[in-house]
């Protein structure tokens, strides 16, 4: 069927297995058009065996809706692009890009036209006011999602206005000459629901106190968008109606959800406050774990399809967005079709590992705060970090300061709290007197004199609650006073480690060590870090290369040094012969579970691809991802987030790279992406929570450019790890760390490369 057929039919009239039967073969020929036309997506279809002929449009494959913000995704020939819409985003965020030609325009004003007069009762145009500035249309090829709206949905207006200038300030006097002179006649307004709010409401509110109304008893308003900033101030969708029906008498209020990637398929909300797929499209709700189709009244990932698009395969796209279908062909205001409810986006992955730590946007509340307002001291105080310069360093292991780590250490082991979170239990586990005592033989020679370095200002990673800890504790032992500026996001591992130290710190035993520990908390603040930085000593900053850049713009004393953690990657090497021998295979996968799923495989220490070696490899695998596929569904909490952050990454790979050879995956919490090869350049397509490369090799010597790359820092192995050192001994840059599989977290002063107690100490020559 043609979508000029499709639109002989009236948008809400055909029943659930009417319109499944005539949607399934227009969307099984966009699904075959696209594969044929469109080489990405192609790829990305093949990379997951997508090759079976789909009977029903629910099983057809789906791209991540995000893609389009990574790939310029087309099905037609460049010269027949007349238009570039772009989805809505802050500044530095990439958009979305979406390519139409004339006869997908085309078809999307006509499905909108069909859909939206259904409604508002008429196709007819009418006077329109538009709740937006003009600026908002500046370029005619390319229109943001704002202005791809405002353009469909001027269809509908016959004499147009704008109710706000540039600057969004309403035109109040415009507005009103414009309704009194088409008083009696039905006008439609128009805009996006944030701006309806923040500009257009409150705007009424206050002419509504200097006795200026508006009468708009008699309009229609169509919004949609927005929400998420309406939901943070507290606005739900019914005080939206109410707060304007107050000040302006309006009553016939239309909300619509829809998005860029699929213009023309909008879902318009009814009277009894439902949205309604029309016969252009449909919506199906997804669950996280696999993406099997959720039951009604089930909340789950929202997928969206359209019959119309032809010129880009936005046919079949799996939003960011959370839902529940209500029912089907029987709402009470007689639409046939889905109707369903949005409850926002879905919840975003609190992602753990040595990732860059300033991401978050920082205004000073008060600029004419001190910079110590902008500080919040969880462990310390102002006048201590005020106090640093004429603090006395100490010596490495100091028998004060090594007791303090053996009381925190039997404090945090013997809380109940700790216990629910390995990460605390293992750093506890790691300051405790046996390890401390084993860093000093390691590391430490009596015979020389030792000193700290003095002052040590750490930034540490936003996304591993536990790292400022062991980077607070590192230092301390070799005896320097300490600035430790941890996430402005909230973990229950930082509160509970806090507690305990500041309990400690309140004993007479060790409240001469208070000074020594100042644990703070600020937003991204150039100030602030001005001001630690000219205090320190030693900078140490783990996080990732824009974190490092960051904080360079705030200058070191001529003496002072910097230790930085740059992004790294890592990799395990299983030999199957090895793994096949162990009689224990399920502490094997444990042992690789807590090197990955404990850090949502985000630790740069976390391996991300696994090279199999060994004559039994299938054997090998096929025992290895059971034992690790029963762990992972007993032990790991899935995010939705994470399923999409996966599919998306497996899809860009396939359709930018050639490395991909098959997908293996039964669910979501497993991707195994097998390649054809693994290099520097692949990593740079590496995922996380459950996200592996991986490739058979019978020759170490083969993955010779992973092995040499700078940025390759640990590997883990199962077998020989002297077939690795070899390797490297061949003169190789790359990798730092050789450890067994189970122990890439393991937290020692050699890390990184670095010796942590050398370059927290200095050495006074003695001669």
């Amino acid at each position: 069927m043609t979508f000029d057929e499709l639109l002989e039919i009236p948008p809400f009239s055909l029943n659930k297995d009417e319109k499944k039967k005539i949607l399934s073969r227009r969307l099984r020929y966009l699904s075959e058009f696209h594969k044929e036309h469109c080489p990405e997506y192609k790829k990305m279809l093949d990379s997951v065996d997508c090759s079976q002929d789909f009977s029903y449009y629910n099983h057809l494959p789906f791209l991540p809706v995000r893609l389009f913000k990574f790939l310029e995704l087309k099905s037609v020939a460049s010269e027949d692009i007349i238009k570039t819409m772009t989805s809505s985003g802050t500044t530095g965020q990439q958009v979305s890009k979406i390519f139409l030609d004339r006869n997908t325009a085309s078809n999307q004003q006509k499905a909108m036209v069909k859909i939206v007069s259904d409604f508002i009762g008429s196709s007819k145009r009418m006077p329109m006011v538009i709740l937006d500035c003009p600026s908002v249309l500046k370029d005619r090829y390319k229109f943001s999602a704002r202005g791809a709206a405002i353009l469909g949905f001027s269809l509908f207006g016959s004499k147009k206005i704008y109710a706000f200038d540039d600057e969004m300030n309403l035109d109040y006097e415009n507005l009103k000459l414009f309704l009194d002179e088409h008083k009696g006649e039905k006008i439609l307004f128009f805009g996006f629901t944030y701006i309806v709010w923040q500009y257009f409401y409150k705007s009424l509110q206050k002419l509504a106190g200097q006795s200026h109304s508006l009468d708009l008893s008699e309009c229609i308003l169509i919004h949609g968008g927005g929400w998420k900033k309406l939901l943070q101030e507290s606005v739900s969708h019914e005080e939206f109606k109410q707060s304007l029906n107050k000040v302006c008498k309006i009553k016939r209020v239309y909300n619509y959800y829809g998005m860029v990637e699929q213009t023309g398929c909008i879902y318009m909300e009814c009277e009894c406050g439902h949205l309604h797929s029309s016969i252009y499209s449909d919506v199906i709700t997804r669950r996280a774990s696999d993406f099997s189709e959720c039951n009604y009244g089930e909340s789950g990932i929202v997928q969206v399809l359209s019959s119309i698009p032809e010129s880009y395969p936005g046919h079949s796209l799996l939003t960011e967005d959370e839902g529940v279908i209500l029912g089907e062909d029987d709402c009470p205001c007689g639409r046939k079709g889905k109707y369903f409810e949005i409850h926002g986006r879905i919840s975003k992955a609190e992602i753990r590992g040595c990732s860059d730590t300033f991401e978050a946007k920082t205004v000073a509340e008060n600029e004419a705060d001190s910079v110590f307002n902008k500080i919040n001291v969880l462990s310390g105080s102002i006048q201590n970090i005020k106090n640093l310069p004429s603090i006395k360093v100490r010596k490495p292991f100091d028998s004060q300061i090594t007791r303090f780590c053996e009381s925190l250490s039997k404090k945090l082991m013997s809380s109940a709290f700790s216990k629910e979170y390995p990460d605390v239990f293992t750093f506890a586990f790691w300051l405790r007197k046996a390890s401390i005592a084993s860093l000093k033989k390691r590391f430490f020679n009596e015979d020389k004199l030792v000193l700290g370095r003095g002052t040590v200002f750490h930034i540490t990673p936003s996304n591993v609650p536990v790292n400022y800890a062991y980077s607070l504790f590192s230092s301390l032992i070799c005896g320097n006073a300490n600035i430790v500026r941890v996430s402005s996001k909230s973990f229950p591992q930082v509160d509970i480690i806090n507690k305990a130290i500041n309990d400690l710190l309140n004993n007479d035993e060790f409240k001469s060590l208070a000074p020594f520990i100042n644990i703070v908390r600020y937003e991204r603040d150039k100030e602030v870090n001005d001001l630690f930085s000219s205090l320190c000593n030693v900078r140490v900053v783990w996080g990732g290369n824009n974190t490092i850049s960051e904080l360079r713009q705030s200058l070191l004393p001529p003496r002072s040094k910097e230790i930085t953690f740059a992004n790294r990657y890592s990799i395990a090497v299983i030999d199957a012969d090895f793994f096949n021998n162990q009689r224990d295979k399920k502490r094997v996968a444990s042992d690789f579970y807590n090197d990955t799923y404990l850090s949502d495989q985000n630790a740069c220490t976390s391996p991300m691809a696994i090279i199999w070696t060994g004559k039994n490899v299938k054997s090998a695998k096929d025992c290895f991802w059971k034992e690790l596929s029963l762990l992972v569904k007993e032990k790991y909490n899935l995010l939705a987030i994470q399923s999409i952050d996966k599919l998306t990454l497996v899809y860009k790979t396939a359709a930018s790279t050639e490395y991909i050879d098959k997908v293996c995956k039964q669910d979501n919490y497993i991707y195994r992406v097998e390649v054809n090869r693994i290099d520097p350049n692949l990593m740079t397509y590496k995922g996380n929570s459950g996200y592996f490369f991986e490739v058979e090799c019978n020759d170490l010597n083969e993955i010779e450019q992973v092995l040499d790359d700078n940025v390759c820092q640990s590997v883990a192995y199962l077998g020989d790890s002297k077939k690795i050192s070899e390797v490297l001994l061949q003169g190789l840059k790359g990798v730092d760390r050789i450890v067994k599989i189970g122990h890439t977290l393991d937290f020692d002063f050699l890390w990184d490369g670095y010796n942590l107690f050398e370059e927290f100490t200095r050495t006074v020559d003695l001669k």
